[in-house]
């Protein structure tokens, strides 16, 4: 596969990953709970975000250096992370008894999924400031994407329309840079858009 499919797939990824997440913020804003369909778009979505992430690091690692492949390190282990908390809880938290979900999260999976929220805001904090100094990518579409992200790492600390506006910015970010990755794609990274 050549760079520029990879690209594009990654771009495609993230479109979908970016669409899902938004789409589902909406459903549930009008439904006001989730539902199965918002369920399956939460938890299905977030490894085409992982695809997503690898490609906008290629498209600009060049430019982020050392500190961007820290940063993207442990962007990606965050990410990874919490595709499995993501997973679980729209896949099986979700039809458990409350009383079972609360006994579980007295044990050590509240400090396993309270990890996953801290690493993964570090990683999308500092995986956003090393795109930052690169200036390659629009600068609103990666505030939308860490806002939003910032504010999905936390969905069980957080109220529900909070989380909400969170699945819209996080997807409208993604699809933003999404489209900028397949814009992009095939360019050489010395010839990508700078922006300041």
């Amino acid at each position: 596969m050549n760079s520029q499919s990879l690209f594009r797939l990654a771009a495609v990824a993230g479109m979908v990953c970016g669409a899902a997440i938004a789409v589902a913020g909406v459903l549930e804003t009008v439904a006001g709970q989730k539902f199965p369909a918002t369920e399956l778009l939460n938890g299905g979505s977030v490894p085409f975000g992982i695809a997503f992430a690898v490609g906008l690091y290629l498209a600009g690692y060049e430019r982020m250096g050392r500190f961007g492949a820290g940063a993207f390190a442990v962007h990606l282990l965050s990410f990874g992370l919490f595709a499995g908390v993501a997973y679980t809880m729209n896949f099986v938290l979700v039809h458990e008894d409350p009383a079972v979900v609360r006994l579980l999260l007295e044990g050590p999976a509240r400090w396993a999924f309270l990890a996953t929220a801290a690493l993964t805001l570090l990683g999308t904090w500092l995986f956003a400031a090393a795109l930052w100094r690169a200036r390659t990518v629009p600068p609103v579409a990666l505030a939308l994407y860490v806002a939003g992200l910032t504010v999905l790492s936390l969905t069980f600390l957080l109220p529900a329309p909070v989380v909400r506006i969170g699945h819209l910015a996080a997807g409208l970010g993604m699809i933003w840079l999404a489209w900028w990755l397949r814009a992009t794609a095939g360019r050489a990274v010395e010839r990508s858009p700078q922006f300041s």
